[in-house]
Order: C-alpha cells, then structure tokens, then sequence
C-alpha cells in the first residue's frame, strides 16, 4: 500500500474530492441556494478556487489566519466566522482589508461591531455583516428576537458596517440515533429562523441573507426552506461522523490516514504509527478514533503522542502484521488535516501530486 510514501501520511482521494464537491453544488443550484464553502476542512487555496469555479459564491473561513492564506491564494470573496475581539484583531483586519479582502463577518455583540467599524474606517472602506444566531449549539450566537432586531438595528445605523441578514450553524443537528430525530431537529432549526427573520422583518430589518452551517444541515437543506446559503465544509471530504449522521456514505470519505503497524508486543493488541499528532481526538459514536478500511473487527482503542494501539472489537487475538499498513478514516477530518503540512492526492492506486495546506495551524 503506497511504498513509495513513508508513514503516517494523509491521503486525499482525488476522483472522491472531484465526486463531493459536484454534489454539493448540484444540490444548492438545485435548491436555489447559494453555496460558501467553509475552507477549514482542507485548509487548502487550491481546493478553494475548485469550489468557486465549480459555482460557490465564494468561501468561509473561521479566523484571519485562514482569511490572509485564502486571499493570497486569489480569493476575495470570504465569510469570516469567528467573532473578532480586541485591537489586535482590528489591525489584522484593516491590513487584510487594505491587501483587498472582502469580508462578510459574523458578529453576536456590540464590541464586535464596534471593531469592524474601526477596522473599516482604518482601511477606508465597508464591511459586510450578518448576525450570529444561537440555533441549539449553544456555543456563540444570540437567540433573543429583540437582542437581534436591536444588533441590526445598530448595524443598519453605522456608516462602515452593512447589515446582510443572519447566520447559523446547526452544529447541534450532528449525530443523532435516527433519522427522525435528525428531521426534528432540522424542522426546529427552520422554525426558529423564520421567526426570527419574520420579527426582523415587522421591523423594518429583513434579512437579505440566513445562512445555514454544517455539512449534515446541508444534507437536510430541503427542509431548511428560509435559508438562502448553505455554508458546509467536511463535505469535501467527508469522515466517520457524516457517515454515522447518514450524511454521507463510506465510498464519500475521500481523506484517510496510511499508517504503519510497528509493533505486536501482545496478541491483544498491536501499536500503529499513527497517534493524536495525526489523528484527531474527537470521539465518534461507534467508540475508537478512526475507522479502518476493511477491517471492521479492529478498533484504534487509544492513542498517545505517536502511538496508536489497536484492539479486537471482540476481544480476540489481534490478526496483523509488523509492517503492515493500513488506511485509517477519521472521526473528524477538519482537526485531523490541520495536524498535517502536506497532503498527497492519489487516484486509487496511483499518486497524482502532493500539496501543501498551507492554512495548517492557523488559529489566531
């Protein structure tokens, strides 16, 4: 298996990639939504421009680290997710914005707006803004209708920042036991939208964006029927839980980890090269950090700095080799590929070219 590469090593399948991204856009056209790929799932310009060539109005990312590596990769036209705080972040900003990004920033407060309108105003331009809205995750957002109206309100008031709509992530939607808890849940996220657009719009402040986040809400885009943009990212390459969320299938996960066994030292479990420098954390429902492609009976149990140490799901003696290789799924891609500074893209069997990901790391 790839003796060419050393180990541990992260592959991308490209005719997958190829398969994923013309499915998602297939599927926003079809729905007559507009697509923004969110980019922290590959970290990637080159993936970037594919999805705006394939039809994406442009892309997502969650902090300016990512933001300066996609606009140096030619791309302008981004949505920033993560709420911007502090001087530092507004220096960061200004100087992005004057090398020609053109930003649509999330904000969930008044110090947030007041840091894009300081940033706008040091760069000498606008600013687009839509408000964060808290659907379920409980993570940052506001649900409050008037807290909302009263943030648009304020925006629609400034002279650097412009008012767009709403956005969301539905994070919360995830893995759910079956498929009508998985409905309930995006039928809620619906509702709640549409009230909240509805409050805004008896206010004078209709939103002309709501944009839904998250590859498995993106699977269910035909129940969320006010959202006018879809915003998911592991969809490129999908991982253990979209296949465990019935967002995806098996044949979908174009990312998996080529790792080597380097050691047996007892017949209930063997040691593989591959640890959390590889492989994310991130638990998944069915137990293990990783699936092993045909190898169901094996489970990663637990992993350390570079050591992963597998186990029979039965209990029974280990069957595997010193030396062997195997190719591992992540639970979850997005924090996996952002442990790694090159990915090499293959079709089956054969290597077509390595590449960096060059927004690895970038957390600020």
């Amino acid at each position: 298996m790839f003796p060419a590469l050393d180990t541990p090593c992260l592959l991308i399948d490209e005719p997958t990639v190829t398969r994923n991204l013309k499915t998602m856009q297939d599927r926003a056209s079809t729905l007559g939504k507009a697509l923004r790929p969110h980019s922290k799932t590959h970290k990637m310009p080159v993936l970037a421009r594919r999805q705006i060539s394939l039809g994406a109005s442009g892309i997502m990312v969650a902090k300016l680290d990512e933001a300066a590596v996609m606009l140096a990769g030619g791309i302008a036209q981004q949505s920033v997710g993560y709420p911007l705080i502090g001087p530092i972040k507004a220096i960061r900003l200004a100087k992005l914005l004057v090398e020609g990004l053109r930003p649509r920033v999330s904000v969930d407060s008044r110090p947030a707006l007041d840091l894009l309108e300081r940033a706008a105003a040091e760069a000498g331009c606008k600013i687009e803004a839509v408000i964060e809205v808290n659907t379920g995750l409980n993570r940052a957002g506001l649900r409050n209708p008037d807290e909302i109206a009263e943030l648009a309100q304020r925006i629609r008031g400034s002279e650097r920042v412009r008012y767009r709509g709403l956005t969301c992530f539905g994070g919360h939607i995830g893995y759910q036991p079956t498929e009508d808890e998985a409905l309930t849940l995006i039928r809620d996220e619906n509702a709640l939208l549409d009230r909240i657009a509805a409050h805004l719009t008896r206010n004078g402040l209709a939103p002309e964006i709501i944009s839904e986040g998250g590859t498995i809400p993106a699977h269910y885009a035909e129940y969320l029927r006010v959202a006018t943009e879809l915003r998911p990212g592991t969809y490129i390459f999908n991982d253990v839980v979209t296949v465990a969320s019935r967002a995806a299938e098996w044949k979908d996960c174009a990312a998996t980890i080529v790792t080597t066994v380097v050691g047996q030292p007892d017949p209930a479990w063997a040691v593989i090269d591959a640890g959390s420098k590889t492989l994310a954390l991130d638990p998944a429902p069915s137990g293990g950090f990783g699936y092993i492609e045909g190898r169901p009976d094996l489970l990663i149990r637990r992993l350390t700095e570079e050591h992963g140490v597998l186990v029979d799901h039965q209990g029974r003696p280990v069957r595997l080799q010193i030396g062997e290789r195997l190719r591992i799924v992540p639970n979850h891609v997005c924090a996996t590929v952002n442990l790694h500074d090159r990915a090499v893209f293959v079709d089956g069997e054969e290597i077509l070219y390595s590449s960096p990901i060059e927004g690895r790391g970038g957390i600020r």
